[in-house]
């Protein structure tokens, strides 16, 4: 049996990082393991893909029943993965991957040490811009995007590979190879 792993993709925001993760790896058998958020679901979101969406009541009782594996607040919103979704299919023997920011890419790293490989996905902050713009998405999220760029950016040198997303299909091209190349040698 091959070892699993957890494929974390993390990022700048808006850089088409899940739309990437979910493009190379559909099909492959390898389980998107969505975060759970108290936010609402924005536009073309779908439950149970993007997000796992709950009440701030559900989210505090999570919290507190220690159901979370790592949990972050994002401005004024709280994402966490759920502990026995990464448990049940890493006994299964089953690869995984999430899509987290850097302060829940750590915690997972920290906790699966190198069965946690972060793919690091990122543009520039002007297609970030134009992208978002051209989604039609509200001008907040475009500017808390945009806020947080720089800080999110740096984080790029401390994953184990980074992919500047200018094309989608080549990005995707990038993925499967770096994934393929952690199966094959498990």
């Amino acid at each position: 049996m091959s070892k699993p792993y957890l494929f974390i993709f993390t990022g700048t925001s808006g850089s088409g990082r899940k739309t990437a993760a979910h493009k190379a790896l559909q099909g492959s058998g390898i389980a998107h393991i969505p975060s759970c958020t108290d936010r609402p679901p924005r536009d073309k979101e779908r439950p149970d893909m993007d997000y796992r969406y709950v009440s701030k009541e559900q989210f505090d009782q999570h919290e507190a029943d220690g159901f979370f594996t790592e949990s972050v607040r994002i401005d004024r919103h709280r994402y966490g993965i759920g502990k026995r979704y990464l448990d049940l299919a890493l006994q299964a023997g089953n690869s995984a991957y999430l899509i987290l920011n850097r302060e829940g890419s750590d915690t997972i790293r920290k906790l699966y040490g190198e069965r946690a490989i972060r793919i690091f996905i990122y543009v520039d902050k002007k297609t970030v811009s134009e992208r978002l713009e051209s989604k039609g998405t509200s001008y907040e999220i475009i500017n808390s995007y945009l806020d947080h760029y720089s800080e999110e950016v740096t984080y790029r040198k401390f994953c184990e590979h980074v992919i500047e997303n200018v094309s989608l299909e080549e990005t995707a091209k990038q993925i499967k190879a770096i994934v393929d190349g952690y199966l094959k040698q498990s």
